[in-house]
């Protein structure tokens, strides 16, 4: 305690060692200043101005000295140990003003025998002349007092007054300097400030709740609004992690769409554009594996439905088939045969879809929704390895193999899947038995990248993908059963 006691008091010393020796100076200047005038300017008008001059730089050291007194002990010392921060600029040169404006009053009285009343009616009606010529000068100069003192904003902080938002980046008297997020500089006077209501989007702390309004047909139901617009902010990790959750409402009913409202939070203001994007690509992926359309106009829509009909559009779940890199070599009569024999299954956030080691024999697609993939760790617990978005399948090596679940799959937020049993497979194979080949190279292409990936873990890679292929194929012809190739 006392070195560090003797440390502050040390460094107090070096900061006044200045300002003292400059006094110091002008005291043993303004002593010998009459002897040295007597002998070097006989002339007595010369004598006084120089004796006078010396007084005033007595009397302008002891103001420096005085005012650098201030910054340390109060500005630097005690308020800045209050505050937790550095204190407002404009109250510290404020401070420093008064401080020059009483000393020059004095000296004024005292050095040049000026009367303080007279000085003080010149001083009214000139300060009256000029505070109406420079008005708005002044009521910035004070607006920017009030706001150092109440400091509704400090620097650093994201801002919204006058239309404009920016970074606080510079608080002077008269203005506070922004910088938006295309790196242009916006200047507010400190009065519109003080004035008008502004927001500050980083108080309380930097999270704040952005939304995003979107039409939607009055055929989505509240679930599916929900497992839409939901597992679209879900999906990003940055926002996912936060401890308060996304929610949805609806906001109004217009003559052809449903308007909702998705309320999420963002961390930062500068990150808020990116991430509103990166929502708005995830909502429109979801509702394109949802098969959901923007309402457009009655008049459009009868002619989207007869084109629709005549050209044999492709339904989500086809959409969804062909994008899977299992089924992406498979004809559309194929995928549309297998989606005859799909039902569609509902989950609630926490429920598990799979559980790893069951014995399974279906495929499943999500339509709508955020799963989670966790798999089982040597202590009992488990560990997430990652996660399934709208319009990606999972479980196909069971389907087309009868493998145990490698992994446990449990919905995020409420979800929509997709089962295809392997009932369904069986009448796909026994009709087009060579379709059996194309999935088995692509289950060999997939498990050649997984065991790549585990290589770096210790894990040897087989180097061979056609045995790799052969082996599948011998696996999906015993599952389900089908006759061996004819040998040439």
């Amino acid at each position: 305690m006392g070195a560090t006691l003797l440390l502050k008091l040390m460094r107090v010393a070096i900061l006044l060692a200045g300002p003292m020796a400059l006094v110091l100076m002008a005291v043993l200047l303004r002593l010998e200043i009459p002897a040295l005038a007597a002998a070097w300017l006989p002339d007595t008008d010369i004598r006084q101005s120089v004796e006078r001059a010396a007084i005033v730089a007595e009397w302008v050291s002891s103001g420096w000295l005085l005012n650098r007194a201030v910054l340390i002990f109060v500005w630097q010392g005690l308020i800045r140990q209050r505050l937790k921060a550095s204190p407002p600029k404009v109250l510290v040169d404020l401070s420093a003003i008064l401080i020059w404006t009483l000393l020059g009053s004095v000296m004024l009285s005292t050095v040049f025998g000026q009367s303080l009343t007279g000085l003080l009616a010149t001083s009214t009606v000139t300060l009256g002349v000029a505070g109406f010529a420079v008005r708005e000068l002044i009521s910035d100069f004070f607006a920017g007092i009030a706001l150092s003192i109440e400091r509704p904003l400090v620097i650093g902080d994201w801002i919204e007054v006058d239309g404009h938002v920016g970074k606080v980046v510079e608080m002077t008297w008269r203005a506070v300097r922004l910088v938006n997020t295309e790196g242009i500089t916006i200047v507010v006077p400190n009065g519109n400030i003080a004035g008008e209501t502004f927001r500050n989007f980083s108080a309380p702390d930097s999270w704040f709740r952005d939304e995003i309004r979107i039409p939607l047909p009055f055929s989505v139901t509240i679930q599916q609004g929900r497992r839409v617009l939901l597992s679209a902010v879900s999906q990003i990790a940055e926002l996912a992690a936060y401890k308060k959750q996304p929610k949805v409402s609806i906001a109004e009913y217009t003559d052809r769409a449903i308007v909702w409202r998705l309320l999420y939070w963002v961390p930062d203001y500068s990150r808020m554009a990116p991430l509103r994007f990166v929502v708005h690509q995830n909502i429109q992926r979801n509702m394109h594996f949802s098969g959901i359309y923007l309402p457009v106009p009655v008049e459009q829509v009868h002619v989207l439905r007869h084109a629709a009909e005549n050209d044999d559009e492709p339904s989500s779940l086809q959409r969804m088939l062909r994008s899977t890199p299992l089924f992406s070599e498979l004809e559309d009569e194929d995928l549309a045969h297998l989606l005859q024999a799909a039902r569609q299954r509902d989950f609630t956030v926490g429920q598990n879809i799979i559980c790893q080691g069951d014995e399974g024999a279906s495929l499943f697609l999500l339509n709508e929704g955020l799963l989670s993939v966790t798999v089982k760790t040597p202590d009992g617990g488990h560990t997430e390895v990652g996660q399934i978005i709208a319009g990606n399948a999972f479980g196909e090596m069971s389907l087309l193999t009868g493998a145990p679940r490698g992994a446990t799959v449990t919905a995020m937020v409420d979800s929509l899947v997709t089962e295809i049993h392997k009932d369904a497979m069986a009448q796909l194979l026994a009709a087009r038995p060579h379709i059996a080949e194309i999935l088995s190279r692509t289950l060999a292409e997939r498990q050649m990248r997984t065991d790549k990936r585990m290589a770096a873990n210790g894990r040897h890679a087989p180097a061979d993908e056609t045995s790799m292929a052969g082996q599948f194929l011998a696996r999906i012809r015993t599952f389900f059963n089908l006759p061996a190739p004819l040998q040439s």
